[in-house]
């Protein structure tokens, strides 16, 4: 018994899988049917009950929605039966169709929308490509997405997610930061189709785990058919270890970047200006360039001069200063009159200054 339900079950999710796959054609064939009907009826009444076209058309939207005014009677036995025929017998059940096809093919739609099923019309569009099992938060691509709005270029753009993460659909907050998304993967051809890949114009790879650098490989994967359909697209990848950067570069990546779950900024810096996620990744690292801190006192003093000074002494780099009061103020203006108890300055690595040194050149 419980299998015979069971494939009753089967029998019914297939049959309603087919039935929401013709919703579309349904009602447009059901709504030609009903012109056709209006038509034909129209043309009945102007030819057998000799009305003119205005009151065919009046005479034939009353009776097909049935509020039969009764202003115009058709006494015409042949029309009669045209009426019966075309309206009572065809055109109510037509329109009472078509339009309970129209609401299930818009509740249809919200829903596939509402769980990643719906296939957009978008162009030049960003679209985010991440894993399921790396487990990404919906407070990652809040940021991220909200960080894209605050530049001009992408302040109106249309954002898509291709993932797995929200089988149950997407999480409010984003949907009202004008995201949508579509559940697939990043490496199958049909998900990355459905998605509009070569009409977008910026393409974010996330990493399949950011802690694991055979992600890369899958990334590869990705990168290698995304650029095999778009060319023209500015695509981001993450890079799990730096030994394989070259590699998605002449893949066809056009930055790679580190991943950094904490700071989704970083990308989005990174695409607005190429380059700087070098710098960014540097912050993070003891190799190369470092930022030291130097507590000496500056007062008064001009900060492009106390840049100046700094440089010329091949000391380093200035970015920002700590005032009295504890607040740290990066980036002043160059004509500002600093009053610091400590500076931040980027040094070279094989550097070793002292603070008596710094204050020497201050």
């Amino acid at each position: 018994m419980f299998m015979f339900l069971n494939w009753l079950k089967k029998i019914r999710m297939n049959k309603s899988r087919v039935v929401k796959k013709d919703l579309k054609r349904n009602f447009i064939n059901s709504l030609l049917y009903l012109v056709v009907i209006f038509l034909c009826h129209t043309a009945a009444m102007m030819w057998l009950q000799e009305l003119s076209l205005g009151d065919s058309i009046w005479l034939t939207l009353t009776t097909l929605t049935t509020v039969g005014y009764g202003d115009i009677q058709i006494d015409n036995p042949f029309a009669r039966m045209a009426t019966i025929s075309l309206l009572y017998f065809g055109g109510i059940f037509f329109l009472a169709k078509t339009a309970g096809d129209y609401f299930d093919y818009r509740a249809t739609k919200r829903y596939k929308q509402f769980k990643g099923e719906w296939r957009w019309n978008m162009c030049n569009h960003i679209v985010i490509i991440s894993e399921h099992e790396d487990k990404i938060y919906k407070q990652y691509y809040e940021r991220l997405v909200t960080e894209f709005r605050q530049l001009k270029p992408y302040q109106e753009a249309d954002i898509q997610i291709l993932t797995n993460d929200f089988p149950e659909g997407l999480p409010d907050s984003l949907r009202k930061l004008g995201v949508v998304h579509y559940c697939g993967k990043g490496n199958a051809p049909k998900d990355l189709e459905a998605v509009n890949i070569h009409k977008a114009t910026i393409i974010i790879v996330l990493a399949k785990k950011h802690h694991d650098s055979l992600s890369d490989g899958n990334t590869f994967d990705i990168l290698y058919r995304i650029r095999d359909i778009n060319k023209t697209a500015l695509i981001a990848v993450e890079c799990v270890d730096d030994v394989n950067r070259v590699r998605l570069q002449q893949a066809g990546a056009d930055i790679t970047i580190r991943p950094v779950r904490a700071y989704p900024e970083m990308i989005v810096s990174a695409l607005s200006a190429p380059g700087c996620e070098t710098v960014m990744e540097n912050m993070f690292t003891h190799e190369g360039d470092k930022y030291r801190r130097f507590d000496v006192t500056v007062r008064s003093k001009p900060w492009a001069t106390l840049v100046y000074n700094l440089m010329e002494a091949d000391v380093g780099t200035a970015v920002a200063y700590i005032s009295p009061d504890g607040e740290i103020r990066c980036n002043p203006s160059g004509k500002d009159k600093i009053e610091a108890k400590a500076l931040i300055v980027m040094v070279r690595e094989d550097k070793a200054i002292s603070n008596e040194e710094v204050l020497a050149v201050l």
